[in-house]
Formats: C-alpha cells, structure tokens, sequence
C-alpha cells in the first residue's frame, strides 16, 4: 500500500508526528512518503522509514537569491511528483484545508483525517478526543488502516560526526553535566525574563561544577520576518561572564538538534526547541504559558512539567523554576527503584 503522510506544518509539529511516521512504516506491506515543507524537512534526515520526501516551498521560505517564480515552478514540479506516485492513502496530518488540497490532487482513492468538519471527499474521519496528547490523537490516523499499537517515543536521527562537530566547536566538554538552557518563545507568554534566566543560570552554575549551553534564535527582536534574541542572549552572557557559559546561536535545525544531543538536561519554554529536546531523549523542563501541556507536553522522556500563573511564563519565579530543574536531575540520576518513588 502506497501512503502520502501531508505535514506541511511548523518543525514542532512534525517532530510529533514521528511516531506516526514509524507505525505506519512498521507495517512491511506499507511504503510511506511525505510531503513537508522546506522548512521543517531536515528534522526528518536520517529517519529510517520514510521513502520519497516531497518539499513544499511556502513563499516566505523561499532562500537567498530565489525568485517567487522560482518557488512557484518547484511547487508546480512536486504537484505532478505526487500525482504520478499513485498513492492509495492519503493521511491529513493537520486542520488545514491547505493540506487537504494536496491529498486530493495525489489522486489516493482513500483520504484520512481528524475531525468530522472535513467535506465529503474525506473518506475516513477520525473524531477527535479532548484530553488526548497530541502524538495519541495523530496516531489515530492509522486506525483505519487496521493498525492498532500505541505510539512510540519521538524519533530524530543524528549522526555522530554531527555531534562531535558540534562538541568541537563550541568546546563543549563531556566530563561534566551539560544543562541547555533554551531562551527564545514565539510567543509573548510563553516568554521568561531575561533576569530571570541569568539568577538562574548563575544558581545553577554554583551548584555543581557544570557548563550551561546558552540557546537562542539568532538575529535582531525588530526583524519581521524572523525576529530573533541576539540583544537578550547578549544581556544573559554579559551577566554571566565569570561562570562556564557556552554561547550557542541556534542558526540551523540540524546544528540545535546536534548541540542538544550533548546536554544532559533542557530548560525550554513550549515550542519547537522543546519537541527537538524530547526527540533526542533529553530529560526537559517545559515552561508553559498560554498553551496546553497535556496537548503540547513532553512526549515519553523524563520531564517536569511547569503552568505559569495566569498563563503567562513570565510571572514563574525562579525558585520554582530551579526547584523543578534540580528535582527532575534527582529523579533521572536516582536508581530505578528511587525513581520509582520520586516520581510518585
């Protein structure tokens, strides 16, 4: 059976949805292709199951030097690339009607999706649970295919070479704890002050003889396109000068998902940083403000879990915040049993 998965979505949302990815491609009846955007497909280099990966340019994405024409070709070239594959199934991975335009024109004969306000052409409508981690609704798309397992952890595939680069780089040692502490948000509440992250950072740092991996979204907060945290991150590494704080700009998917690879724990407000940690197995701390944690939580790693006061990350203080942290690094290194009882 010949399936095209469509998640032309954000990188968080297609790192969630790697369990799918396995359970269908578990089937060796099943050949499995996607159709991503150019945006979020390196998250899937290395991943085992796939077959063809389709890109889809979104005009804003397009790079350096690419005209919109240019962008509007490629997109009419993976347009006759997935009609000409024949798929049998086509699985909406998303609400977005956008999505659904493209399963129709792969011609599958069957088309899969979550909810019941989907149009006729939808053939099998899955109806969509509240309370539901995202990854357990998303896995629900096999279904109708007389798949029926639970989903697995998270999947994303780095190579070593990679890691050591990155290791070698930013001389980011492996004989003592590496914490990351990831600073940037999209969105306003989900935002922790930067005086905040530096009591932090430096409370850290005088508890244990560690390195802390400062991660930010590089470039400028005014910038409208992709506005970054150059200015913040500069205001953190200024205060925190005396103490053994590694600098790391995270300017590609594969260069955060490599330095995240050689922390031993994350701090990370929700966001795509926070599914990267979580698919490269790292324990985590998520700060959550105006989104759901049971939606949006951690997925099948160690974690702990922290709602802002009035959903706003910005009114955490820091000792809750540190609490939760040092905790957490307990219950990972504690033995199997101690873990049991500190979980409970």
């Amino acid at each position: 059976m010949k399936i095209l998965l469509i998640r032309r979505d954000n990188i968080g949302d297609l790192i969630l949805t790697t369990p799918l990815i396995a359970t269908l491609a578990g089937q060796k009846t099943n050949k499995l292709d996607l159709l991503v955007n150019t945006y979020n497909k390196d998250v899937l280099e290395g991943n085992p199951h796939i077959g063809k990966v389709h890109l889809y340019c979104k005009s804003h994405h397009r790079k350096l030097g690419q005209t919109l024409l240019g962008v509007y070709l490629a997109r009419l070239k993976t347009i006759f690339s997935v009609r000409f594959a024949r798929y049998d199934v086509a699985i909406v991975g998303s609400s977005d009607k956008r999505a659904l335009k493209w399963a129709k024109m792969s011609g599958a004969k069957r088309i899969i999706a979550i909810g019941d306000h989907w149009p006729d052409c939808v053939t099998d409508k899955i109806p969509s649970v509240k309370g539901q981690h995202i990854v357990e609704s998303l896995n629900k798309l096999s279904q109708p295919l007389g798949i029926d397992q639970l989903p697995g952890p998270l999947e994303l595939y780095v190579s070593e070479p990679e890691i050591a680069k990155m290791a070698e780089k930013y001389g980011i040692k492996r004989d003592k704890p590496v914490y990351g502490v990831q600073i940037s948000a999209r969105k306003p509440q989900q935002r922790w002050q930067v005086e905040k992250f530096i009591e932090f950072t430096r409370r850290l740092s005088a508890r244990e003889d560690c390195q802390i991996v400062l991660f930010w979204s590089p470039g400028a907060e005014d910038n409208p396109e992709h506005p970054g945290d150059d200015s913040k991150a500069q205001r953190i590494i200024d205060a925190c000068a005396d103490i053994n704080l590694i600098a790391l700009p995270t300017r590609s998917i594969r260069e955060l998902m490599a330095a995240m690879s050689l922390c031993d724990q994350i701090i990370t407000s929700d966001g795509g940083a926070l599914h990267i940690a979580a698919g490269v197995q790292k324990p985590v701390v998520a700060m959550f403000g105006n989104s759901d944690a049971v939606y949006w939580g951690p997925w099948k790693v160690p974690c702990a879990v922290i709602n802002a006061p009035s959903e706003d990350v910005g009114l955490l203080d820091v000792d809750s915040v540190y609490s939760h942290f040092t905790a957490l690094r307990a219950r990972v290194l504690a033995p199997a049993e101690e873990r049991v009882l500190l979980t409970a």
